[in-house]
């Protein structure tokens, strides 16, 4: 028995005891080497943690993306690793010695622990973020800007078709969404609408819209695509090129929506859009319209299967939806009466659900109030019998009423607007020529103002009617369906055939008998045949083109053909070195704008007896012009500006032209000088002159010429301003005068005119102090620089302070809306409180280079801190930017008025090179106002290369 139990306690030994002591030995001895491999793994580790935020810190810079979350969880139980390896690592180190570990426990823990951590460390080294390194952060900016859009509320059929249109979007299945439907029937106001809903959700990390259109311009819709995204593209300076590269990096890993409205036919190379062919992989999609099935099948089956492409129709407005925008558009106050609703329904019906219908002759009918102007209008709309296939078929034959209830010179005008190209803005200045071309119009009025206000008003019924759309400033634009029916109107079988061919927009050049038969050409240079017709008998207006230079005029003959020719727009002929001696005697209008490399002008030109306008501007390598212009008594309008090589007239050329009512000769190389100001003076109809003068003395002739202008752009350079010839300056205030003036250089000037001035630049002129003297304009009793709009002061060496005492008039400053003041020395105060009273329509504010200026405002002595004028200062103020002011300590002196201080409208601050300006810099209240640090940094940069290059040039000089 106890043999028994010996044997089994002696069994029990080598397991429990011996092999245990033996293992934790082995751990003991190996704690060098474990030591040390740990070590080796850290190192590795650290190394590809750092060659990994190498790569995503330069993905940032040049993609615009981020670390993802995957990768930074990575990064920072690499950095805790790398952390935790060393220490340890350490702790070995201190207790080292001889036998410090001989048989110790710690000195297992620690091999132990040496042990796990290299096998923790090895791991980190091999793992991958399983969503990549990097991501794209969808900001605001990068969702695109937001897109005017016209209400479908109380439209149930469009609304369904909106949320068919964002399922299929959302759809797995489907790579490509494609809507079509004819012209007008709403397929960009759903497009506008699901872009609306993508850019406000996160569904897509980018969302884009952009317009194909006939012509496509796959530069403008890069550039297009650059601003959705974010990009600055002035900041950034990219060619197009660069541009190509850098959109392709920005959404190689992005999951993007590309809205392309407008596509006439399939877009067959992404690289020209620079976006990734959308995948279903990628979750990328397109969502596209046209007037075309085909088109858009053609489109999404180029780069994928067919069935991952949804189809969705567009068709007409149920009849209660029609009737309902009917109602809206022609007045609830109409359309009620007993008498004329039912014949508002058969208005209705007869516009099909079309919304570009009901829309146009809905604006027609709402100056329709009696029963009898309503049966004569369902009258008229049942016998037209112009039925077409497809769109004319459907809108057409509705909208040649509209266009019927127009007065024959709208329709005209309409017409002529059909002309310039798809999607094309038109000014205002382009209809000019229109009335001025049109002989039985022109001859009725006697002057241009009286020309452009008939193309104001003409504009405004085409504008009120949806014939034409308001493009902004100063221009219009053609809907697309608008330019195809009127081309159709002005078909070959019209008395008033037109024929449009801008850019390629159609393959086929007219042939022969279009020429004979047409009215009106616009023509791209490569459909000019080499060989005109004997007779073009009834052209009227021909507009050529021509932007790569590498088609010439055909110097015999070319003209003589059209002896009715009116209108001849050569602009933007790059190829075109002289004009042909044979100009049609008939000219009225003769544009040869941004002619290049146009030379000289043949001396024929003086038999244009019938000349009104003639536009000359941009064409650089223009050196003279003929002594014979001074042949052509009825030239109204003479345009040189930016002939930059123009540098002289023939003597007698300008005085003979006693027509004459606007010369524009801004930055063209002619300067006037004494003699040619006496010129200039013999001018009886002249009321719109943009001109340069130099180193005049005498200003006797000053007033005289100023008292007929109603706009005008006028430099002085290098002049002696006499004190008294600011009393001469001094012309009448009215909104309707456009009138600006630049002092260049000009010694003696101590006071800027205070009246009758929308803009002032003032540059290096030695003896300006202030720019107004209250105490000396308060004797005339009226409001100093009340029409004033801009104001630009620039390298002014004695200038102290705006204004030297506060003024009382109220319509002082108000209608100031930028002040820009640059390289002034010894300003010290910009605004008192007073000043800034007045400065209600102020938005922009750009202060820079001023050394000793220390306040922006300085409070008056009797100013009430808790005064709401004050408070509320500044209310229309969106942008200020200050730059170099080493001295400027604060906005305001007060700073218990700049922590009350609102600035309701201000949200973009640009401030660099301040550096003792008070934080926050526009007080306690408006702390939120946005300081783009990253930008002004930027800025700063360039000024300071800016800068340095300035100090370089006047250095060599």
């Amino acid at each position: 028995m106890t043999d028994t139990v010996v044997n089994s306690i002696v069994g029990w030994i080598p397991t429990y005891v011996i092999d245990p002591i033996r293992v934790r030995f082995r751990v003991l001895r190996n704690l060098k080497a474990n030591i040390g491999e740990l070590e080796a793994a850290k190192e590795k580790l650290a190394g590809r943690r750092k060659d990994e935020q190498v790569k995503v810190d330069e993905a940032k810079k040049q993609e615009g993306v981020e670390a993802s979350a995957d990768a930074v969880r990575l990064f920072c139980q690499a950095d805790k690793a790398v952390s935790d390896a060393t220490n340890l690592h350490t702790e070995y180190e201190q207790r080292r010695g001889p036998f410090s570990y001989c048989l110790c426990w710690s000195g297992y823990q620690l091999s132990k622990r040496a042990s796990k951590l290299k096998q923790d460390v090895e791991n980190l080294y091999g793992e991958e973020p399983r969503s990549g390194w990097t991501t794209t952060a969808a900001s605001t900016s990068q969702k695109g800007k937001k897109l005017d859009t016209v209400s479908i509320e109380g439209q149930t059929r469009r609304e369904k078709l909106k949320q068919e249109i964002i399922d299929a979007v959302v759809d797995d299945r489907y790579v490509v969404v494609g809507l079509y439907g004819m012209g007008g029937i709403g397929k960009t106001t759903l497009l506008r609408h699901v872009y609306e809903h993508f850019r406000q959700t996160e569904h897509f990390e980018s969302v884009i819209f952009t317009t194909v259109s006939a012509t496509p311009n796959f530069s403008e819709i890069r550039k297009e695509i650059a601003e959705s995204l974010g990009l600055d593209l002035k900041e950034a300076q990219l060619d197009d090129n660069d541009l190509k590269t850098k959109l392709c990096r920005l959404l190689e890993r992005r999951k993007y929506m590309f809205i392309l409205d407008d596509m006439w036919e399939p877009i067959t190379y992404f690289s020209e859009i620079c976006i990734p062919t959308p995948k279903k992989d990628n979750g990328c999609k397109i969502l596209t319209a046209s007037r075309s099935k085909e088109v858009v099948t053609r489109f999404a089956t180029s780069f994928g299967p067919k069935r991952s492409l949804q189809l969705i129709s567009v068709g007409n407005l149920e009849p209660g939806e029609a009737w309902n925008l009917f109602v809206e558009k022609v007045g609830e106050d109409i359309t009620s009466k007993p008498a004329i609703k039912p014949l508002a329904e058969k208005v209705v019906k007869k516009c099909d659900g079309l919304p570009l219908a009901i829309v146009v002759i809905g604006c027609t009918m709402s100056t329709q109030e009696t029963e009898g102007e309503w049966k004569d209008a369902v009258r008229e709309l049942e016998e037209s019998v112009s039925k077409v296939e497809g769109v004319e078929e459907k809108v057409f034959s509705k909208l040649k009423f509209s266009f019927e209830k127009l007065e024959p010179i709208q329709q005209s005008l309409f017409l002529y607007c059909c002309l310039f190209p798809d999607d094309y803005r038109i000014h205002k200045d382009e209809l000019l020529n229109f009335v001025i071309g049109e002989e039985t119009l022109c001859d009725e009025m006697q002057k241009l103002e009286e020309m452009r206000n008939k193309v104001d008003a003409l504009v405004g019924k085409l504008l009120n009617s949806s014939m034409l759309e308001d493009g902004g400033n100063e221009r219009v634009k053609m809907h697309d369906m608008m330019r195809d029916f009127g081309l159709w109107i002005a078909s070959p079988t019209s008395s008033n055939y037109h024929i449009s061919k801008p850019l390629a927009e159609k393959p086929k050049a007219p042939d022969a008998k279009d020429w004979c038969r047409a009215t009106k050409i616009f023509l791209d240079m490569d459909y000019l045949p080499p060989v005109l017709p004997d007779h073009c008998p009834q052209l009227h207006t021909l507009f050529l083109r021509d932007f790569t230079g590498s088609k010439e005029i055909p110097k015999v003959n070319f003209l003589e053909q059209m002896p009715a020719l009116g209108i001849l727009d050569l602009s933007y002929c790059q190829g075109v070195k002289k004009l042909p001696s044979s100009i049609a005697v008939k000219l009225r209008v003769l544009c040869l704008s941004h002619c290049r490399n146009l030379q000289e002008l043949p001396s024929e030109i003086e038999k244009l007896d019938q000349l009104i306008s003639l536009d000359l501007s941009g064409c650089e390598s223009l050196r003279k012009l003929p002594v014979g212009m001074k042949n052509l008594k009825k030239l109204r309008r003479l345009d040189i500006s930016y002939a930059k090589n123009l540098k002289r007239i023939p003597s007698g050329v300008l005085s003979e032209m006693h027509m004459l009512e606007s010369f524009l000769a801004h930055k063209s190389g002619l300067k006037f000088y004494t003699q040619g100001i006496m010129e200039l003076s013999q001018l009886t109809s002249i009321s719109n002159l943009e001109v340069e003068i130099k180193k005049v003395k005498d200003f006797h002739w000053l007033k005289p010429l100023l008292a007929k202008l109603i706009t005008c752009h006028i430099s002085l350079w290098n002049c002696t301003i006499d004190p008294s010839v600011l009393t001469d300056l001094l012309l009448e205030d009215s909104p309707n005068f456009d009138r600006s003036m630049n002092f260049m250089s000009c010694e003696g000037l101590t006071l800027l005119p205070t009246h009758g001035w929308r803009k002032l630049t003032v540059r290096r002129c030695p003896d300006l102090k202030t720019i107004l003297n209250v105490e000396k304009e308060a004797k005339k009793r009226m409001n100093a620089f009340e029409n004033l709009d801009h104001l630009c002061l620039d390298r002014l060496d004695q200038l102290v302070t705006l204004c030297s005492g506060v003024p009382q008039q109220p319509g002082c400053f108000s209608n100031l809306t930028l002040i820009r003041i640059v390289a002034c020395p010894n300003l010290m105060v910009l605004f008192t409180t007073g000043v800034i009273r007045l400065l209600k329509k102020l938005k922009w504010l750009v202060v820079l280079r001023c050394p000793k200026l220390v306040n922006l405002i300085v409070s008056d002595d009797d100013d009430d801190d808790d005064d709401l004028e004050l408070i509320n200062a500044f209310p229309s103020l969106k942008l200020m930017n200050l730059c170099e002011l080493p001295e400027l300590k604060a906005i305001c002196s007060n700073h218990h008025l700049l922590d009350l201080m609102q600035w309701t409208s201000l949200s973009i601050a640009h401030v660099y090179l301040c550096p003792q300006l008070r934080s926050p810099f526009f007080g306690d209240q408006r702390g939120d106002i946005n300081l783009d640090d990253e930008r002004d940094r930027k800025m700063t940069k360039h000024y300071l290369e800016q800068q340095k290059e300035v100090h370089k040039s006047n250095k060599t000089k």
